[in-house]
């Protein structure tokens, strides 16, 4: 019996508060709140949050704000069943289901389903969807992950992509990004607009620049490599540095080395090796079962073994 006593008392302090908004214990701006406080400090009890200005301390709430755009501050603890919103949020919050952000959020951030919002700063969590505009920190979702920038960890169980990217990016099937400076990982596929630094993708990889080390399971292509390429097959427009492939390896322009049982080359300035080397005009060596350059003396266009022109 005297455990059903709080459980009423508390039931009858909602409902004798629902029209004042709230009652605060012992002020209406500070200790045990239960109802909707606009601005408290302390712990508060709430089934909906509307038209919050700050709440600091803990917050605990069933169900998210029907505010349009929400313009509450929090800092604290925040405990939440269906989501919540708010313009600001620094410290600790977890939800079920959604949580959004309007313009800053700073701290741990532990979701089931689904969080977005400006930018995040800090560590967050998400088994269904995580995305914001600017992503400083950690970021890690079971099911998609998302941002325009991304300035430390992005990773994603099932497809992660953003804009621009400074640090890592991993997902378990697909990774993409316009800008990347650092590391990138996918078990399927990636692609990036221009890369800066090392990306490993089970299966295909590409993008326009390439510049770094670049691991594609099956194959890759890329306008402009700079670095070094591996890949089962690789095409590109220009190498700089080492095209490394096991089938096929092709490009207009080659300084450096390139590999392949087929190594074909426009213009090759370097070492060409594979099964059979083929280039328009050749400023290094060739090495081979059979090797041609299509430009130059007649009878030194096919040679086995190893051809070269200086």
């Amino acid at each position: 019996m005297r455990s059903v006593v709080p459980i009423i008392l508390l039931v009858v302090l909602v409902s004798t508060t629902a029209t004042a908004g709230g009652l605060g214990i012992p002020t209406s701006r500070a200790g045990l709140g239960i109802g909707n406080l606009e601005h408290f400090t302390g712990i508060r009890l709430n089934f909906r949050d509307q038209g919050v200005r700050e709440v600091n301390g803990i917050n605990v709430t069933v169900w998210p704000g029907k505010d349009k755009r929400p313009n509450g501050s929090y800092k604290g603890l925040g405990v939440h069943l269906v989501g919540n919103s708010g313009r600001d949020f620094t410290g600790i919050y977890a939800s079920l289901i959604g949580m959004a952000v309007e313009e800053t959020a700073t701290g741990i951030f532990v979701n089931g389903i689904g969080m977005g919002g400006g930018t995040v700063n800090g560590l967050m969590i998400a088994g269904i969807g995580a995305g914001a505009e600017d992503l400083n920190g950690v970021t890690i979702a079971g099911i998609g992950a998302g941002a325009e920038n991304v300035n430390g960890i992005l990773i994603a169980g099932i497809g992660a992509g953003a804009e621009d990217v400074n640090g890592l990016l991993v997902a378990g099937l697909g990774a993409g990004a316009e800008n990347i400076n650092g590391v990138a990982a996918a078990l399927l596929g990636f692609g990036a607009e221009d890369m800066s630094g090392i990306a490993v993708a089970g299966l295909g990889m590409g993008g326009e620049d390439l510049t770094g080390l670049f691991v594609g399971g099956l194959g890759m292509g890329a306008d402009s490599l700079k670095g070094v390429g591996i890949g089962g097959g690789i095409g590109t427009r220009k190498v700089t540095g080492a095209a490394l492939a096991v089938a096929y390896q092709r490009t207009e322009f080659l300084a450096g080395v390139s590999t392949g049982v087929y190594n074909r080359a426009s213009e090759a300035t370097g070492l060409m090796i594979g099964v059979f080397n083929d280039a328009d005009t050749l400023h290094g060596v060739q090495i081979g079962v059979l090797n041609r350059v299509r430009s130059g003396p007649t009878l030194a266009r096919w040679l086995p073994l190893i051809n070269a022109r200086f």
